[in-house]
């Protein structure tokens, strides 16, 4: 995956999860965990609820896995190389 494909792709994800973190008052992070350790399961429980989350968590985990493959990319490839490239292109 092209790099400035995959910021784009995470810049949209970002801007969804904005909009759950505003929401509910509560970073995605913050929300991934407490869902993970069974924190939110009373709200879970509720339909009201449940298919934000269930949203929210996938969106979530999406991100998580593009940022993995974005630090793989730049272990891979000096920041400086990257802005050379996207300067040049």
């Amino acid at each position: 995956m092209e790099l400035k494909t995959l910021i784009s792709d995470m810049s949209q994800l970002e801007a969804e999860l904005s909009g759950f973190e505003k929401q509910f008052g509560v970073k995605s992070g913050d929300f991934y965990q407490a869902i993970t350790t069974g924190e939110l399961d009373e709200f879970d429980a509720l339909d009201e609820y449940r298919m934000a989350f269930v949203e929210w968590l996938a969106l979530y985990k999406t991100w998580l896995s593009l940022d993995q493959k974005y630090r793989q990319l730049i272990a891979r490839q000096p920041v400086a190389l990257q802005i050379k490239s996207a300067v040049l292109a």
